[in-house]
């Protein structure tokens, strides 16, 4: 017997009591909001939203208990040996990632601070980069914690696995490497749910699996990837639900639909989809009061990140203009077309079936949902002034449409597989399709195997960076641009902006690291920003310093300093003055 939420508690009293509540948590984002300015807003958050994030995934968990067997249930109808080419399918992908796209950082330096955001979070429970930190004796500890504009649902994950598992690169890799798995295994759940049909799903596997771009952006630390695949989550649990409608189903998708809307700002539109999903499958959900109860656990969960979109709405984001404007929708809609059909970094076979998805008889109201899902994820880009795939390395923001993408395009191999079903042809229809598609995907393995030249200053910054903390010795305090790399590594760091802005601070240094303090003569340095040119200009001509390694990569240079506490000799300074000002003109 199904215990439904439809239909049950429609009473004044119980709707008055749901519009006091959500009257409550309007009004308490409101205080919070106008009480405090944003400094003393993102001060706060950096406690607080660890606890929700915590919470959130606690319940999330939970839910997933108290619905396994309704879960179970739902799947059932897969045989073992269908389960084992599902397997087969999400293993090869996984494999496929973590050997043949290079495990490379390719968003400077973003990925670094999810990582060390990370890691704050697992030893602090505080969501904050870390400005100066140190690691003794085995224990991380951070003494200057440091706001960040990006929502923190990534860095929550990634602090789990450094929690059970400790902080590492490679553990941030590798778990991207995961959700890519997940994120296969999502897609033919939701293919099956949504079409009832075992090949549907399958199909959408393969191609989502075989999608380029994903199997790039698996094997780096983004936080694409993992958005993507908890808006496929929700998506499946608002399936779950549907099939069998209940209090626990439903409050698997309560729970999974907060934590979700906080990987990027734009995740929040996984709630008009699922809000779709429900109002064309089962209207009668929407009028009923418990409902809005259970989605009353949603608001709540979700408020401290409401505030923190309020606290960073001045941010610049990179950008000299507006962040968002209509001015920048006719060369995005163009670049990002043309994406997909040029054949060049997305395979065009793809589209072409996902036209046939589109078009095809039947599944209408499916067919609605993932078309609503493609376009507001791909749509909402156009309107950014980052959003154009050409872009620097945001052709990342395409990973957000990869997955309503593949279940229309694996609706159109169904389709074409059901059309030709009375002629006999549909097995070898079948099989040349799965053909086509993968002897399409090998054209594109090269680019897989590419890293490419984008930020290939930042990356050897990065890559001889690791070379120096080798150097390093024990008890020694690195000053960089970049301490959230040196600290994931097991050392000491702290921002080279201290030695401009707190000269006590720079005396302890000296002080208290025995091993002695050291400079990072990073990328930064080599920019033409002259305010980060000042922070290593004044390092280098207020302590005397000798060259321990030094690197070049075209006309960056990258150096690790030993600092002492002296000033330097007069000519030392005007010499290293003349070669600072050599090696940073013209580097742009």
């Amino acid at each position: 017997m199904k215990t439904g939420l439809a239909g049950a508690g429609k009473g004044p009293a119980g709707w008055i009591f749901v519009i006091l509540t959500y009257a409550a948590i309007v009004g308490a984002i409101l205080v919070w909001c106008f009480l405090f300015d944003s400094a003393r807003l993102r001060g706060q958050l950096v406690s607080i939203i660890p606890w929700f994030l915590e919470l959130n995934f606690l319940l999330i968990i939970i839910a997933i208990a108290l619905s396994f067997g309704v879960i179970r249930n739902q799947l059932k109808g897969i045989s073992s040996r269908q389960w084992c080419l599902v397997s087969t399918i999400v293993i090869l992908g996984m494999v496929m990632a973590a050997f043949v796209a290079p495990r490379t950082h390719r968003l400077f330096y973003d990925e670094n601070i999810y990582l060390n955001i990370g890691q704050t979070m697992a030893a602090q429970k505080k969501a904050a980069m870390c400005a100066e930190g140190y690691n003794r004796y085995g224990e991380y500890h951070c003494a200057q914690l440091e706001h960040n504009k990006q929502p923190y649902a990534f860095p929550h994950l990634i602090s789990i696995v450094y929690r059970v598992f400790g902080p590492s690169e490679t553990g941030g890799f590798l778990f991207n490497n995961l959700v890519f798995g997940f994120s296969i295994l999502i897609s033919f759940l939701i293919g099956f749910l949504l079409f009832d049909s075992f090949p549907a799903g399958i199909y959408s596997a393969i191609i989502y699996c075989l999608i380029p771009q994903n199997m790039i952006w698996a094997n780096t630390t983004a936080a694409e990837p993992s958005a993507a695949l908890f808006s496929g989550l929700v998506m499946a649990a608002g399936l779950i639900y549907l099939k069998e409608k209940g209090a626990r189903t439903f409050f698997l998708l309560s729970v999974l639909l907060p934590y979700a809307m906080q990987f990027r700002t734009e995740s929040i539109l996984i709630l008009p989809v699922v809000g779709l999903l429900v109002l064309l499958h089962e209207r009668e959900t929407l009028r009923n009061r418990d409902t809005y109860i259970l989605l009353a656990v949603s608001f709540a969960l979700v408020v401290p990140h409401i505030v923190q979109l309020y606290a960073v709405r001045g941010e610049s984001w990179g950008s000299s203009g507006p962040r968002v404007s209509l001015a920048y929708f006719f060369n995005n809609f163009r670049v990002n077309s043309l994406f997909y059909i040029k054949n060049i970094k997305f395979p065009l076979l793809y589209i072409l079936l996902l036209g046939v998805g589109v078009f095809s008889k039947g599944k209408a109201r499916q067919r609605l949902v993932l078309t609503t899902w493609f376009f507001l994820f791909w749509g909402v880009f156009l309107f950014f002034y980052a959003g154009s795939y050409e872009f620097g390395q945001d052709v990342r923001f395409s990973l957000l449409s990869y997955m309503p993408l593949s279940l229309l395009a694996g609706l159109g191999v169904f389709k074409l597989e059901r059309a030709l079903e009375p002629t006999g042809l549909s097995r070898p229809v079948r099989i040349v399709l799965i053909a086509a598609i993968c002897v399409s995907f090998t054209g594109f393995l090269p680019l897989v195997r590419t890293i490419g030249e984008e930020a290939c200053q930042a990356r050897a910054d990065h890559r001889y960076a690791q070379e120096m903390a080798e150097l390093l010795p024990e008890d020694s305090m690195v000053l960089t641009h970049n301490p959230n790399m040196f600290l994931l590594w097991g050392k000491n760091a702290a921002q080279a902006a201290i030695a401009t802005n707190n000269e006590p601070l720079m005396e302890h240094f000296f002080q208290r690291y025995t091993g002695g303090v050291f400079f990072h003569y990073n990328y930064w340095c080599n920019t033409n920003d002259a305010r980060e040119q000042a922070f290593c200009r004044n390092i280098l001509e207020h302590y005397d310093h000798t060259i321990l390694a030094e690197y070049a990569e075209r006309s960056y240079t990258f150096v690790l300093y030993r600092l002492n506490q002296e000033p330097p000799l007069v000519e030392d300074s005007i010499e290293e003055s003349l070669k600072t000002d050599d090696s940073s003109g013209g580097r742009l």
